[in-house]
């Protein structure tokens, strides 16, 4: 079949999240340095650790697993908005911002109340500047917006991913924006990538998804009866679970036009 329709992911596929991230960790654990001294390596180490382990034990855990928001995520987000789960997590994360470094820079000896609060608002101030674009992105979505329907599908917050693609510029190029927290339901459940083809009145077999998750974007794919196109910008190892589901392999948006015609 003639492929009509292409779902972009967001995060790690169109605008960078790890380099981000780093690098909002980098800036607060060298204010703390500054500081207090601390170990910066020791610190980074530390917080991550145990915002992974506070995040496990959220009253909204299973919410924000069924919506797609990382541990990462609930460091420098709002989460405003509508509904009982959403109005939960705002409430907590404030305390979970704070929580973790307090609990990391405990490791070191170092009880500051003053300290804690000041590395929260940093990481949060430094990770929302940091809004970037991989570098292949416009050009790609600019020559395939000529040729076929372009959709964006993105687990997590809704006011938080609303945030990232407004700030990111990349809204006008799609037909449709499915924001998993406003749908309700998350990658990889078929409901939500068939709610995105309700958008835009398309079919599966005339369909690719395009994705750096294979667990959420390419397994969601497949199992919604669309080819998925695995964007692996970091040489990141396969899962052989997915290998069967994975339509193909990229490293760049630049090679897609190949894999569409292949």
């Amino acid at each position: 079949m003639q492929i009509k329709t292409i779902i972009f992911d967001l995060d790690e596929t169109l605008i960078e999240d790890r380099d981000a991230t780093h690098s909002a960790f980098e800036n607060a654990c060298a204010f703390a340095y500054e500081y207090a001294q601390v170990d910066c390596e020791r610190l980074k180490g530390s917080a991550y650790r145990h915002a992974r382990r506070l995040w496990a034990e959220a009253p909204t855990y299973d919410y924000c697993r069924e919506i797609g928001i990382s541990a990462s995520e609930g460091m420098w987000g709002r989460f405003e908005g509508d509904g009982s789960d959403l109005q939960a997590l705002y409430e907590w994360a404030p305390v979970y911002q704070e929580r973790l470094w307090e609990y990391a820079l405990a490791e070191q000896g170092i009880e500051d109340e003053s300290l804690v609060k000041q590395l929260a608002a940093i990481f949060r101030k430094e990770r929302r500047r940091s809004y970037r674009v991989f570098a292949d992105v416009e050009v790609a979505l600019s020559r395939l917006k000529q040729q076929y329907t372009l959709a964006l599908l993105t687990n997590g917050a809704p006011d938080l991913q609303r945030e990232k693609i407004r700030a990111s510029g990349l809204e006008s190029y799609f037909d449709a924006i499915v924001v998993s927290g406003e749908f309700g339901i998350g990658k990889p459940r078929p409901e939500v990538f068939s709610h995105v083809l309700e958008q835009v009145q398309g079919v599966p077999d005339e369909t690719i998804m395009v994705g750096d998750s294979l667990p959420r974007d390419i397994v969601g794919a497949y199992r919604s009866g669309m080819r998925g196109i695995w964007l692996n910008r970091f040489g990141d190892d396969c899962i052989d679970a997915c290998r069967p589901m994975i339509g193909a392999q990229i490293c760049l948006l630049d090679e897609l036009d190949a894999v569409i015609s292949a």
